[in-house]
């Protein structure tokens, strides 16, 4: 080829180039928003209020019908207020798991072209429901994925739900049924959380896609929808409902029992500074794994490129000069996303109002102030009323006010606090996108899932060293107590119980009346 058809063949790439570039640009679509599956934010926003309403309307029946009916046949059986919210929360369960969950979409605008990610072929937008997404994985053969979503939202509020009806039938049948109920309720209190760990990492992929936008560039859409509502708020009443429910009688043993080692080994004062170390170090290290990304978001360029993207393969200089494989990169912490909910707040959007609740109470707030409560149960164990202001005193205050001690709202806290639920959620969700890759849309873990691993690994070691030494104090002051009855019995001839109560949501301990009552709300689990 001469050198004139040569450049005659260069002015007519160019101007092709421009011309196709020039088209693009005058595109209609150019620009333009992607849309979403789902509901609309205001359907979402009225279906939230409805939700938000029927709940508050249960807790009011049901402490109007524990007022009414305080002294009947009902003593001994779970409060109103925790059945009638047990009740809503299973009716959410459906709603939540056939309606969409999360939906997103993102578009490319390059070299006048504009290029739908599809996560998957033939389907622009991903709108996902619980079902939906199990049955997807275990259509494109990720059954583990499956089996585990299926396992959290499903089988285990199924079996919660059938324990605790058949404990309830059982309940006064026998002092070995009685034993196995009592087994039964702490764990579904301990369980209720873990029914569904993926909404957590919802929030954060919802938040990594809308990272994504540069504006024109690359536009980014994504929405959590009302399934995520219904599932989410089944979540926290279902767990909330099963701290109502009272332990049943059970036999007071009447041999001590054996010290746990770590007692055993460092008394008292031991645990204390094992407790107080534990924070010191759990607290830096919670910190750090906040502000360290977590989760990202990756759309690989073959995207672009033939058999999925319209662009030719001599495009790949200027995608190069673009730099848009790290634009199309997104991380995000748990920091991060609790800040980017709240600059979304005046948009007033219901479930940007959920899921900060979500992430600031249930994952972060919950766990820390635990974490913290634990510290003061250890040195209250220590020292006892020796250990003089200002810890007597907010421990006094503790117990007028809420009707718990801080060991008693640790375990509450314990059973609040998801953290660990988070990081799972993350974990599955990182799995159940894995059948993405193929099509370039990628989710991964990042290192700041390992650092808050390691920060609930320190928690959960701390509470299991507190919680078993005061468990070990409470049932030695109740063995005192029973040597005490027994003396009382051969003195005055008064015939004693020799069965006691465990009751409330937030004790281990052999007790042989209820705790005080209190006006504040979890004065209501005792």
């Amino acid at each position: 080829m001469s050198f004139e058809s040569k450049i005659k063949h260069l002015e007519e790439t160019v101007s092709a180039g421009i011309h196709e570039v020039y088209t693009g640009l005058n595109r209609p679509d150019y620009g333009v928003p992607p849309k979403l599956g789902g509901d609309s934010p205001e359907q979402i926003n009225w279906l939230v209020i409805l939700v938000m309403i029927a709940v508050c309307v249960s807790i009011g029946l049901g402490i109007y019908f524990d007022n009414k009916c305080r002294g009947t046949m009902m003593e001994g059986r779970p409060r109103f207020w925790s059945i009638l919210l047990l009740l809503a929360s299973y009716l959410l369960l459906i709603p939540g798991l056939i309606n969409p969950v999360f939906s997103f979409s993102i578009v490319i605008n390059i070299i006048g072209h504009r290029k739908v990610v599809e996560p998957e072929t033939g389907h622009p937008v991903c709108t996902e429901t619980t079902n939906g997404l199990a049955h997807l994985l275990w259509k494109t053969g990720s059954k583990i994925g499956a089996f585990l979503v299926i396992l959290f939202s499903m089988v285990i509020p199924a079996i919660e739900l059938v324990m605790l009806i058949l404990g309830e039938v059982f309940r006064f049948g026998s002092a070995k049924c009685a034993e196995i109920f009592r087994w039964v309720i702490i764990w579904v209190q301990h369980r209720s959380k873990w029914a569904s760990p993926d909404m957590f990492a919802y929030i954060l992929l919802v938040d990594l896609v809308r990272t994504l936008e540069v504006e024109s560039l690359i536009l980014s859409r994504a929405r959590l929808e009302i399934g995520f509502s219904c599932f989410s708020t089944f979540v926290v009443t279902a767990t909330v409902s099963s701290l109502g429910i009272p332990f049943p009688q059970v036999q007071l043993a009447e041999e001590r029992p054996t010290a746990p080692i770590l007692l055993r080994l460092f008394g008292r004062k031991g645990i204390a500074a094992i407790a107080a170390l534990s924070t010191m170090l759990f607290l830096p290290v919670f910190l750090k794994g906040l502000y360290s990304p977590c989760m990202s978001f990756h759309i690989e360029t073959k995207q672009l490129f033939p058999p999925y993207g319209p662009l030719p393969e001599a495009a790949k200089p200027a995608i190069d000069i673009l730099d848009l494989k790290d634009l199309l990169k997104s991380e995000t912490s748990i920091a991060s996303c609790i800040q980017d909910y709240i600059a979304r707040l005046p948009e007033w959007e219901a479930n940007t109002f959920i899921s900060l609740a979500l992430m600031v109470f249930c994952v972060v707030g919950f766990t820390l102030v635990d974490m913290i409560f634990l510290m003061f149960a250890a040195i209250e164990l220590a020292f006892g009323s020796a250990f003089q202001n200002p810890l007597a005193t907010l421990n006094a205050n503790l117990r007028g006010y809420l009707g718990h001690s801080w060991i008693d709202m640790a375990r509450i806290l314990r059973k609040l606090s998801m953290l660990d639920v988070a990081m799972v959620g993350v974990y599955l969700v990182t799995v159940c996108m894995s059948m993405y890759a193929k099509y370039g849309v990628v989710v991964s873990l990042e290192h700041g899932m390992m650092i808050l691993l390691a920060s609930e690994i320190v928690h959960s070691i701390t509470y299991y060293i507190v919680e078993s030494a005061w468990n070990h104090q409470e049932i030695e002051e109740e063995l005192k107590e029973v040597e005490v009855d027994k003396l009382t019995d051969g003195m005055d001839g008064t015939p004693q119980n020799s069965w006691s109560a465990i009751t409330g949501c937030c004790s281990n301990r052999w007790t042989l009346s209820p705790g005080p009552a209190s006006a504040f709300p979890m004065g209501l689990l005792s």
